[in-house]
C-alpha cells in the first residue's frame, strides 16, 4: 500500500538521488533496445518527478486504487525509454515499486516487417492511408495490451508479457510478478493513443520531427533513420501526438521546461521556419510535367540538395499570366497529379505554393455565376462592384461608371493605364463595372450570317454583308461600337445586342474582402494547399486587397496588416507559414514592417546587390544588408533568379541611382530587357534575363554568386534555369509576343536537355554547394552567423551551430571562393 501522508511529507524535501552508474538502472522490457541515459535525460526526469508524485497521490486519493499506470510518450526516439526508466528508478527509491513496460513489444509485426508493411500501404494508398494505419489497431495489438493494463489494475499477481526482438525468432512471453508493483510506467510513442485504455497519468515529451530524427540516429535504430519515408512517418506521428494531448497531460518542452497545455498548443500550432534550399519551378519546366521535376530531384547529382520545392501556380486550374490568374485551386491534371505531390512528401520535400489573395479569374465558378445570374447571384458581393464602392465619392459618366473625385484619385495606385475597371454585361443587358487591378481581355466571336437570320430576322443576303463588316472590325481588334452600320442602321441595336450577349472575358477580378464568402474561399484554399503538402504559402498581390475610399488601394495601412493577421489565423489552423510577396524600395522599409509582424519576407535585395558587388568588386554594401538581416532577425527567402525579373525598384536606398543604372546598363548590354514600372518610363521595376546571362555567362561569377547565396542568411530559393546554367531565351520571347519579355528566363527543358546540362562543371558544382547548405549541420535556423569584409573585395561568412562550423571566403576581385568546413 502507498502511504499517502508519508509520501506527501517526503516530496516536500525531495532532492534527486545521486546516480553513480546509469547502466545499473533497470530499463524497459523490449529485448535488445538500446537505452542511453545522459545528463539531459536526468535533468528532465528531475523536473518531472515532483509533479508526477503529486499526480500519483491525487489519483490515489480520488480513486482509492494503489495500482496506477503512467504513460511516458512522445515522438519516436525522443528519449521515452531513458526518462521512463529514470522516473521508475526514482519511484522505487521513493518507496513505490515500479515496472517499466515497453509498448514497442506490441505491434502485430516485428519492426522490419512492420516497416515494410508501412511502405506497402503508402505505395498503394498514399500518405492518407499510411496516416490511418500508424498507431491503429491494424498496426498495434491494443486488445492484448489493454488486457495487460486491466489485469494490472485489478491486482492480478502474475501477468504474461510479450517480448519482441528485431527478428522473427526473437518473439516469446514471460510471466512477471506484479504482486508488489504499485506503478506501471508505459514508455511508448502511442502511450496516450485513444485505443489504449487504462492510462491514469499521461506524460508527453514534446519534440519536433527534426529532433526525434537526430535522437534516432544516435540510437541507430532500424537503419535508414534519415530516409525521406522515415521523416514522413515522424511528421505523421507528431500530428497524432499533438491531437492526443489534453489539459490533463503533463507536458515537458524540448528544453526541459514544464509547460501548460495552452502553451503547448501555441508552440505546436506555430509552423517552424525551415531554412534548407528550395527548388523553384513551373510544373512543366522540366520534361513537361511534375514527373520531370521529380526525375531531376532523383538523379544522383541532386540527391539531398533540396528541403523544399516552390511550384508556381500553373499547377492549378489557371488561364492568364502563366498561372497567376487562378480559376480553381484544384490541380491542373495536364501537369501533375496528387500522386506526384505524394512523391515529394515521400522524398522528405515540402512544398511552397501560391495563394492569390487579391483576385480570381473571370472563369472562376464565382464570377461565372455572377455573369449568369446578375444581382440574383449568390456571389453578387464576392467581387467589388465599382459603382457601389464609389457611390457618393464621384460623378457618374456617360459610359456607366463613376469617376472618383480628384482627391480620391490622387490616392490611387494603378497597375495599368486608365481606371481598373472591367465592364460586365448582366443577363438583362445592363453594363456593370467591376474592379479589375490586373490583366483583362474581352473577346468577341465572329458572327455568322445564319446567326443574324435566326436571332434578328434579317434576310440572308443582308446578313452576309453585315457579318462581313462586323467580323472585319472584330478581327482588327476594334470594339463593336466602332462597326459601320451605314445602310443597315435599322439593324444596329439588334446586331450589337447579339454580339455583346456572346461577349467572353479573361482576366483577374478583385475580391471583396468584406464578403463572408470570400473568407470561406480563403479558408478552403488554405486547406487545399496544406493537403497538397504546402509548408509555405506565398501570398501574391496581398497588398492590393484592402480598399477604402480615400485610402490607398496598395499597402493600405493598417488595413493591410489587419487582413494579414486574419489570414495568418487561418494559416496557423492548417500549420503553414505565410510569405507575403511585395516589391517596394528599401527606404520605405516595407520588408521590415512585414518581418516585425512575424512573417517571412522576400530578400529581393540580394540578386541586385550581388551583381553590383561582382561588377564593382566591392562587397561592403552586401555585408551591410546581411548584417541587417541577422541583427533584425528577419526571416527571409533569398534568391538569384526567379520566374519574374531581377528586382531594381527594391534597391533604391541601398544603392545609389548611378549604381542601379550601372546594373541596368550591364544586364541590357548582355541581352537583357528593362521593365519599367507600369509602363512609366524611367520608373525602373526590374530587368529580365537569366541570372547566368546577367553575369555575362561567366562560370566563375555564377559559382561565386551561388556560393554567397548558400551562405547568406535566410532560406535559399533556387531557380531551376539558374542551377542548370540557362541562357537568355529570345525565341520564346518572340513566340510570346508583346509584353513577353519575362519568357527570357522561363525556358521549358526536355529531360534530354537536363541530362546534358548536369554534365557541365558549372552545373555540378552548383549542386555541390546546394547539397552542402542542405546537409551540413552548421546551417541551422538557430546558428550564429558572422559576416566580415577584411578588404572591400573580400566577403567572409561564418555559420556556427554548437560544435559545427562552415565558412565561406569570397574574393570579388578574382571571382573565386573557398569553403571551409
Amino acid at each position: 500500500m502507498i502511504n499517502r501522508k508519508e509520501m506527501k511529507n517526503k516530496i516536500l524535501t525531495w532532492s534527486p538521488p545521486h546516480i553513480e552508474d546509469v547502466n545499473s538502472i533497470m530499463t524497459g522490457d523490449m529485448p535488445g533496445d538500446k537505452v542511453c541515459i545522459d545528463k539531459e535525460h536526468i535533468k528532465k526526469a528531475n523536473v518531472l518527478f515532483p509533479l508526477l508524485v503529486e499526480r500519483i497521490l491525487a489519483f490515489k486519493e480520488g480513486t482509492h486504487n494503489d495500482k496506477i499506470i503512467v504513460a511516458v510518450h512522445g515522438g519516436s526516439g525522443v528519449g521515452k525509454s531513458e526518462i521512463g526508466s529514470l522516473l521508475a528508478h526514482y519511484l522505487k527509491v521513493f518507496g513505490m515499486e515500479t515496472y517499466v513496460l515497453s509498448g514497442d513489444n506490441y505491434p502485430h509485426r516485428i519492426p522490419k516487417d512492420n516497416d515494410a508493411h508501412r511502405e506497402k500501404i503508402f505505395k498503394e494508398g498514399g500518405r492518407e492511408a499510411l496516416n490511418a494505419y500508424l498507431g491503429s489497431s491494424q498496426e498495434i495489438d491494443f486488445e492484448g495490451l489493454n488486457k495487460i493494463l486491466r489485469q494490472f489494475k485489478e491486482g492480478q499477481a502474475e501477468i504474461s508479457l510479450k517480448r519482441m526482438g528485431r527478428t522473427q525468432d526473437a518473439l516469446w512471453y514471460d510471466t512477471v510478478d506484479f504482486s508488489n508493483v504499485h506503478v506501471m510506467v508505459v514508455e511508448w510513442t502511442h502511450g496516450h493513443n485513444e485505443n489504449l485504455i487504462g492510462v491514469d497519468i499521461p506524460i508527453l515529451l514534446n519534440s519536433t520531427p527534426e529532433e526525434t530524427l537526430a535522437h534516432r540516429k544516435s540510437r541507430n535504430r532500424d537503419g535508414q533513420t534519415d530516409s525521406p519515408f522515415t521523416t514522413m512517418v515522424l511528421e505523421l506521428e507528431q500530428e497524432k501526438l499533438k491531437r492526443q494531448a489534453d489539459e490533463q497531460t503533463i507536458i515537458l518542452s524540448k528544453s526541459g521546461r514544464l509547460i501548460r497545455y495552452k502553451t503547448f498548443k501555441n508552440i505546436m500550432d506555430k509552423p517552424v521556419a525551415k531554412i534548407g534550399p528550395m527548388l523553384n519551378v513551373y510544373p512543366d519546366s522540366i520534361g513537361g510535367t511534375l514527373k520531370g521535376v521529380l526525375e531531376l530531384l532523383n538523379i544522383p547529382l541532386a540527391k539531398d540538395c533540396f528541403e523544399s520545392c516552390y511550384i508556381l501556380p500553373s499547377i492549378f486550374d489557371t488561364d492568364l499570366d502563366r498561372g497567376f490568374s487562378v480559376i480553381d485551386y484544384k490541380l491542373n491534371t495536364l501537369y501533375g497529379q496528387q500522386e506526384d505531390l505524394e512523391r515529394f512528401k515521400a522524398m522528405g520535400i515540402d512544398l511552397k505554393l501560391d495563394f492569390i489573395l487579391n483576385h480570381a479569374s473571370v472563369l472562376s465558378k464565382e464570377f461565372q455565376d455572377l455573369v449568369k445570374n446578375g444581382r440574383e447571384s449568390k456571389y453578387a458581393d464576392f467581387f467589388i462592384q465599382w459603382n457601389k464602392f464609389w457611390e457618393g465619392y464621384g460623378q457618374m459618366t456617360s459610359e456607366g461608371y463613376i469617376l472618383p473625385d480628384e482627391a480620391y484619385l490622387n490616392q490611387m495606385f494603378f497597375r495599368k493605364p486608365g481606371l481598373p475597371i472591367l465592364m460586365v454585361r448582366m443577363p438583362d443587358g445592363e453594363e456593370v463595372p467591376y474592379w479589375n487591378t490586373f490583366y483583362q481581355e474581352v473577346r468577341y466571336d465572329p458572327v455568322d450570317a445564319v446567326d443574324l437570320v435566326q436571332a434578328c430576322g434579317i434576310q440572308y443576303a443582308t446578313a452576309q454583308l453585315i457579318s462581313q463588316r462586323v467580323n472585319q472590325v472584330l478581327k482588327d481588334g476594334q470594339r463593336p461600337m466602332e462597326i459601320d452600320f451605314s445602310g443597315f442602321e435599322i439593324y444596329k441595336k439588334q446586331v450589337l445586342d447579339l454580339i455583346e450577349s456572346k461577349r467572353k472575358y479573361l482576366g483577374q477580378m478583385d475580391l471583396n474582402i468584406q464578403s463572408p464568402l470570400v473568407w470561406e474561399f480563403y479558408e478552403k484554399t488554405l486547406k487545399s494547399l496544406k493537403s497538397y503538402g504546402a509548408s509555405i504559402v506565398r501570398l501574391d498581390a496581398f497588398a492590393y486587397a484592402p480598399k477604402k475610399p480615400g485610402e490607398k488601394n496598395f499597402l493600405n495601412e493598417p488595413d493591410t496588416w489587419t487582413l494579414l493577421e486574419k489570414v495568418k489565423k487561418l494559416a496557423n489552423k492548417y500549420e503553414v507559414k505565410l510569405l507575403p510577396e511585395i516589391h517596394a524600395s528599401y527606404v520605405q522599409g516595407t520588408y521590415k514592417k512585414i518581418a516585425r509582424q512575424g512573417y517571412m519576407t522576400y530578400d529581393f535585395f540580394l540578386p541586385g546587390l550581388l551583381i553590383d558587388a561582382l561588377e564593382r568588386q566591392d562587397a561592403r554594401v552586401l555585408k551591410t544588408w546581411m548584417d541587417e538581416v541577422i541583427e533584425e532577425d528577419i526571416q527571409t527567402v533569398n534568391m538569384l533568379g526567379c520566374h519574374d525579373g531581377i528586382p531594381l525598384l527594391d534597391l533604391k536606398g541601398l544603392l545609389s541611382q548611378e549604381q542601379i543604372q550601372n546594373i541596368i546598363d550591364i544586364v541590357v548590354e548582355r541581352g537583357g530587357y528593362v521593365k519599367d514600372l507600369h509602363g512609366a518610363k524611367n520608373m525602373y521595376y526590374q530587368v529580365n534575363a537569366t541570372y547566368y546571362s546577367a553575369l555575362g555567362e561567366d562560370d566563375r561569377k555564377m559559382l561565386l554568386a551561388r556560393a554567397v547565396q548558400m551562405f547568406a542568411p535566410g532560406k535559399p530559393q533556387v531557380w531551376y534555369l539558374d542551377v542548370l546554367a540557362g541562357v537568355n531565351d529570345y525565341e520564346t520571347i518572340k513566340k510570346a509576343g508583346p509584353g513577353g519579355h519575362k519568357e527570357i528566363n522561363r525556358t521549358n527543358l526536355s529531360m534530354d536537355e537536363v541530362k546534358a546540362k548536369v554534365k557541365l562543371p558549372i552545373v555540378s558544382r552548383q549542386f555541390e554547394l546546394i547539397r552542402l547548405r542542405n546537409t551540413h549541420q552548421a546551417f541551422h535556423r538557430d546558428a550564429k552567423i558572422v559576416v566580415e569584409t577584411p578588404t572591400k573585395s573580400t566577403l567572409v561568412i561564418i555559420w556556427t551551430y554548437k560544435e559545427h562550423k562552415a565558412k565561406l571566403v569570397a574574393d570579388f576581385s578574382e571571382y573565386s571562393f573557398e569553403v571551409i568546413v
